[in-house]
C-alpha cells in the first residue's frame, strides 16, 4: 500500500527493485492512496470505497503467497532442493 499525490506508485516500483535484489516475495497487486481524496483534512485516513478491488486483490495475492511458501518456513523442504527440481 502506498500513498502521495500519485498515489505512491513510484516509490512502490522503487521498493520492487529493491525487494528483488533481496530475494523477498512480493504481490504484484498495489492499493494507491491519494493525499487529496483519501485523508482528510485534519489527517484523518478516510480511504474512498473504490479502494475495495484493489484491496481484495492485494491480500488474495498476499494468502496466495503464504500458502505457496508454508512448506519452505515449516523445514520440511528445502529451498536449495525446490530450486533444483
Amino acid at each position: 500500500m502506498s500513498y502521495g499525490s500519485a498515489g505512491g506508485a513510484r516509490s512502490v516500483e522503487q521498493l520492487r527493485l529493491v525487494m528483488g535484489e533481496l530475494q523477498v516475495a512480493d504481490v504484484r497487486a498495489q492499493v494507491m492512496l491519494s493525499v487529496f481524496t483519501d485523508f482528510e483534512k485534519s489527517g484523518a485516513f478516510k480511504p474512498a470505497a473504490h479502494h475495495e478491488p484493489a484491496l481484495k486483490s492485494l491480500l488474495d495475492q498476499l494468502v496466495a503467497w503464504g500458502v505457496a511458501l508454508r512448506e519452505l518456513r515449516s523445514g520440511r523442504i528445502s529451498a536449495a532442493s525446490q530450486l533444483a527440481a
